[in-house]
């Protein structure tokens, strides 16, 4: 159950509903009658069929957006999918990048049966970075991603050596500084629905700033 669910629908209206996904609950299941997920807890509140556009890890926070009528998410994926759309995140990573503004294109695959990463072999890839703070050892960055591949942001600033706070796959040893990674997905902008969606920091990231001072 989700307490608050009421107070995280962020916009709902000709069959879109856009929700402030709180972490620790992925975006769908492994079944319709699985309750481990948002969407199923989105199916109860509408009484019918409630459809996910797109995917977020269980512990990445922000906006996610759904759908009532099946029709339109093949039209609300293809709008994520143009280029002038953006899908803005915010991360908390270890270290200060000795870079502004970054470009990641690692195509990303698995590399053994069980583990993602970035090999010659996967599928495209590509991330922009931009330090918004650094604070004495951690940084807080913006991220915007033009793919959608799996566990895509994480890798990525992995691969650029600066995990995210609370990875627990992709650092080395895993980092425990906080219970779930440091990311949040703060805004969806789709330019050809003129539609922007913003989901402030979730709370327990923005005590996590407050303590690594950024």
């Amino acid at each position: 159950m989700i307490d608050d669910l009421e107070a995280r629908i962020i916009y709902q209206k000709n069959g879109l509903l856009v929700v402030d996904k709180p972490f620790n609950i992925p975006t769908s299941g492994r079944s319709l009658d699985d309750d481990d997920c948002l969407q199923y807890w989105l199916m109860q509140r509408h009484g019918t069929m409630v459809w996910a556009v797109h995917q977020l890890d269980a512990d990445t926070s922000g906006v996610n957006l759904f759908v009532t009528e099946k029709r339109l998410v093949s039209i609300y994926k293809k709008a994520l999918e143009d280029h002038n759309s953006v899908k803005e995140y915010l991360a908390i990573v270890h270290g200060n990048p000795t870079w502004n503004q970054c470009e990641e294109f690692g195509a990303i695959g698995k590399i053994d049966q069980r583990s993602l990463g970035i090999t010659p072999d996967g599928k495209s890839a590509h991330s922009q970075f931009t330090v918004t703070k650094k604070g004495p050892e951690h940084s807080l960055v913006t991220v915007n991603i033009f793919t959608g591949r799996t566990h895509q942001i994480r890798i990525h600033l992995s691969h650029l050596g600066h995990p995210i706070v609370g990875e627990e796959w992709y650092c080395n040893p895993p980092c425990n500084r906080h219970p779930r990674q440091a990311l949040h997905c703060h805004m969806v902008h789709l330019p050809q629905m003129e539609q922007t969606f913003i989901a402030p920091l979730a709370t327990d990231l923005k005590r996590l700033a407050d303590e690594l001072q950024l």
